[in-house]
């Protein structure tokens, strides 16, 4: 009797041993879980977000492929990042989409791929008990294209995660493996349903704060930066192109004669001006370049990693573009013409280390040159001398 006993003793002890493996193991998952929505929580800015979700979470959980699609109708989400990190926009893994449809229609494909669904099936009726969960299993064609648009081949395996805010679908984290049984279907799915209702909150979170901050370093008029914003980003720039050995150049741009248009033609339509010639500005600028409203008619540009050549070159496609536009009022049945002048400096390898004092005077420079263009006759270009610039502020 003793031997079954036994037997039936190592079976128990092995089934616990299995038991208490993978107990160790959940709570192992579930501490790393933790620890990235804590990471999701912690982000100063949505930029930081973003790296975070995109860079940091790829690399803790050793993926092969993550991006990020958010459903942006309205662009406002892309024009707050615009503001404060171009750069991000050229991000493959960082996708928009201007409606729901596109994502809804992935996630019907990826959860009845393979069931040959009756058309009944596909209502929109029945659509919210598909968007509201996690997928996890196959790719299919329609999934690698919308979600995965950069991956240099096709994922053996995949997680969506839609992410939700009161009840609106709002976006999908995306995660993709080359090995098939990495995301297996019904598996560790209330986990990635955790992450993804976190990761909803805190975008959303970092939106809006981010549109509110924005309040104060947007020019109403215009749309554009504001004098605060653009001496902000003159300051981390130029510390920058010191650390890093580059150029960079600020043009100063005027509206010529515009007092006289004013009272010619009345503050509204002044004000539609304003806006147009900042609008053909903003079409010749890099997404790396820095626009803003100085003051009045008066607008400056940070022009980073841009020598002097290429500084020219850009302020020459900006007077010709205004120069050769006809502006249109709403009040006039008559196209209007103006024309800007423009004053241009580039800073490189300067002499002095003190980074506020090199922005104040890559600003003085800039505007003495505007100054020569509108003696010479306005609608032109001049080029001011940094080094001289700085040179004659010391004497004085």
């Amino acid at each position: 009797m003793s031997l079954p006993d036994n037997r039936s003793n190592l079976e128990l002890r092995k089934q616990l041993k299995a038991l208490m493996s993978q107990a160790k193991n959940n709570e192992e998952k579930l501490q790393k879980l933790q620890e990235q929505e804590l990471h999701f929580i912690a982000a100063n800015s949505l930029p930081e977000l973003i790296d975070i979700t995109l860079q940091q979470y790829r690399d803790s959980y050793e993926l092969d492929y993550v991006s990020l699609l958010l459903i942006d109708p309205d662009y406002e989400v892309r024009h707050v990042i615009e503001f404060l990190s171009p750069g991000l926009l050229k991000l493959p893994t960082l996708i928009f989409a201007d409606n729901h449809t596109q994502l809804e229609n992935v996630l019907i494909a990826q959860t009845f791929a393979g069931k040959n669904p009756r058309p009944q099936d596909l209502q929109k009726n029945l659509f919210p008990n598909v968007k509201d969960q996690p997928y996890v299993g196959k790719c299919t064609d329609a999934c690698r294209e919308v979600l995965f648009p950069s991956i240099y081949k096709k994922p053996a395996s995949v997680a969506i995660l839609p992410l939700i805010r009161h009840n609106k679908l709002i976006g999908a984290l995306n995660l993709a493996s080359y090995d098939e049984s990495r995301f297996i279907k019904g598996t560790a799915t209330h986990l990635l349903k955790r992450l993804s209702c976190i990761l909803a909150v805190c975008i959303e979170n970092a939106v809006n704060n981010e549109k509110l901050k924005l309040l104060g370093l947007t020019d109403a008029l215009t749309g554009i930066h504001n004098r605060r914003y653009f001496m902000q980003r003159l300051d981390e720039e130029v510390v920058r192109g010191m650390r890093q050995g580059l150029p960079v150049s600020c043009l100063f741009i005027d509206i010529d004669h515009f007092k006289s248009f004013n009272d010619l033609y009345g503050h509204s339509v002044g004000d539609q001006v304003l806006r147009e010639v900042a609008e053909k500005i903003k079409q010749q600028m890099r997404l790396s370049d820095v626009l803003a409203r100085y003051g009045g008619e008066e607008f400056s540009v940070l022009l980073t990693n841009t020598d002097t050549a290429q500084a020219l070159e850009i302020a020459e496609r900006i007077r010709v573009s205004i120069a050769e536009a006809a502006l249109h009022a709403e009040e006039l049945h008559e196209e209007l013409h103006v024309t800007v002048s423009i004053g241009c400096t580039t800073l490189h390898k300067p002499s002095i280390q003190n980074p506020k004092k090199l922005g104040e005077t890559l600003l003085n420079a800039a505007d003495q040159a505007l100054y020569v263009s509108k003696d010479a006759g306005r609608n032109c270009i001049n080029v001011a001398d940094f080094n001289q610039t700085a040179a004659a502020q010391v004497r004085h």
